[in-house]
């Protein structure tokens, strides 16, 4: 009993001094040096005293030990997202906040935040009961591990959720500067179109990098990063009847951004910058700038890509290829297929295979050849060769493929698609 007194009075107490700090605390750095508040320094130090209040007692029963250090790893995490929870209701009422688009007050919480997420951290591992930890060879309790890593997360949540609220005010100002590139004329340069939003974003990463630690600084980056992204797909989507400049412009402006965020290897990794919604961007924009035959071919490439397809319910089509280099000819033998869709009311087929080179503008005098046509079945055998008379070089042009098109042939109507590859 009087252990539990004890730790609840423990409890009361850091909840009480938390409190205090966060009512006391003007969410400005304490000095010039650091950039966290004076309850984030409160709320370490309290967390040490803890630390060190359970070194000095050493309890010497093992269970007991493990029970009660168990019970304070718990009122410590209890503890930390209290105090997150103090520092969120002060942030939302501090004045003279809503016109701003980089918020003092919201970077202090962020470092704050990181600070206890750290401490909090350190404090638990230093709670660790001796037997057990030099049983596991330095590891944590499996009690203690559980608790630290759901803290973390827990912080980890609360670091994203005021990151988001930091950089959502400038969401507003980010979509102005790019609706500004959207509706720059074609006459002037790209540089010139893209300087107002770059100019912006200098400006507003230098008092973040001036008010926030460096990880949190990564962290808005990246949502940063995030939010350019999704605001130049919405303007590509605003504007569909625009010239092949309009896409350059962009191209211009994304390349730009990426040399900005990355700073030449100080800022976000080129890696982390140049996937996810980067691909899905630059894609967009380079396949708006191609021409219509360079489009042609990237629809066969994309066809070749799906020759690795795991399932397939138009059923799997056997064929060979080879170049004869001294008679200049592609040889293509289809040998059989099987498991074709059935396409007639008796549940069968009757299937043929159409061959023929693609993209045409490559091949533009080459013809289609077809198989002859196999009556009442799903599974039909061929063993047809063809001859295509091309040029070597042709075959390895950009997007050059065999597609292969399985028809069902019908006698008194058109005949019915089953399917297509490009191997």
């Amino acid at each position: 009993p009087a252990v539990k007194l004890w730790l609840q009075v423990l409890r009361e107490q850091a909840r009480c001094r938390l409190q205090g700090a966060v009512d006391a605390d003007t969410l400005e750095p304490t000095d010039a040096s650091s950039k966290h508040s004076s309850s984030a320094a409160t709320a370490s130090l309290c967390f040490s005293h803890i630390q060190e209040l359970w070194a000095r007692l050493a309890w010497p029963d093992p269970a007991q030990a493990q029970a009660l250090g168990t019970q304070l790893s718990q009122d410590l995490c209890e503890a930390t997202l209290f105090y997150t929870e103090l520092l969120r209701k002060k942030v939302d009422v501090q004045p003279g906040a809503a016109g701003e688009a980089v918020s003092e007050p919201l970077c202090v919480v962020l470092n704050n935040v990181e600070l206890l997420r750290k401490a909090a951290g350190q404090a638990l591992r230093g709670l660790a009961w001796p037997e057990v930890t030099s049983a596991l060879e330095g590891g944590l309790p499996r009690p203690l591990l559980s608790c630290t890593q759901a803290l973390d997360e827990d912080l980890q949540q609360e670091v994203q959720t005021v990151t988001a609220h930091l950089t959502s005010k400038m969401v507003a100002d980010i979509r102005k500067y790019v609706q500004h590139i959207s509706l720059s004329p074609d006459s002037i340069q790209n540089d010139e179109a893209v300087a107002p939003l770059m100019k912006y974003l200098d400006e507003k990463l230098a008092l973040l990098n001036a008010a926030l630690v460096k990880e949190n600084l990564s962290r808005v980056l990246e949502a940063l990063w995030e939010l350019l992204l999704q605001a130049i797909l919405q303007a590509l989507g605003a504007n569909l009847d625009v010239s092949t400049d309009f896409y350059g412009r962009f191209h211009f402006a994304l390349e730009a951004l990426v040399n900005f965020f990355h700073a030449e290897g100080q800022g976000l990794p080129l890696e982390s910058l140049r996937d996810g919604s980067y691909k899905r961007l630059e894609e967009e924009l380079r396949l708006h700038q191609c021409s219509t035959r360079e489009c042609i071919e990237q629809y066969y490439l994309d066809k070749l890509k799906q020759r690795s397809l795991e399932q397939n319910r138009f059923g799997r089509l056997s064929v060979r290829c080879h170049y004869e280099a001294a008679e200049q000819r592609l040889v293509v033998e289809v040998l059989h297929a099987a498991d074709l869709p059935p396409l007639d009311a008796n549940g069968l087929s009757d299937p043929f295979v159409i061959v023929e080179l693609g993209p045409p503008h490559l091949f533009p005098l080459v013809r289609s050849q077809r198989t002859q046509v196999k009556s009442r079945t799903l599974h039909p055998v061929y063993d047809e060769l063809f001859y295509f008379s091309v040029p070597a070089e042709a075959c390895r042009r950009r997007g050059a493929c065999v597609l292969f098109t399985v028809m069902d042939h019908d006698w008194l109507s058109t005949n019915d698609f089953a399917g297509e590859a490009a191997p």
